[in-house]
């Protein structure tokens, strides 16, 4: 769904939501395709600082080459360690 009157701190938001959703429960085809949206969104504005823009222009090419099952899920255990579990 594409919200072309979303405010660029509310996409930056999602951005950071999707990215953290995806670091701990892993990528899916449809958290992929809004992180697309919005970086893409995001990196086109005009009035963003330069090296903001050149740095989520660089996480969406990154992205632009994950490829995800369409009916992929996420998964409902942590890959690294358990809540509250710090590792450095």
């Amino acid at each position: 769904m594409e919200h072309a009157d979303m405010p660029l701190e509310l996409r930056l938001a999602a951005v950071i939501h999707l990215l953290s959703s995806s670091a701990l429960r892993g990528a899916t085809f449809h958290k992929t395709e809004a992180l697309r949206t919005h970086l893409r969104s995001v990196a086109d504005s005009a009035d963003l600082n330069p090296y903001l823009k050149s740095t989520l222009q660089e996480v969406l090419g990154g992205w632009e080459a994950v490829h995800c099952h369409p009916a992929s899920v996420p998964v409902d255990c942590y890959p690294l360690a358990h809540p509250g579990c710090q590792t450095h």
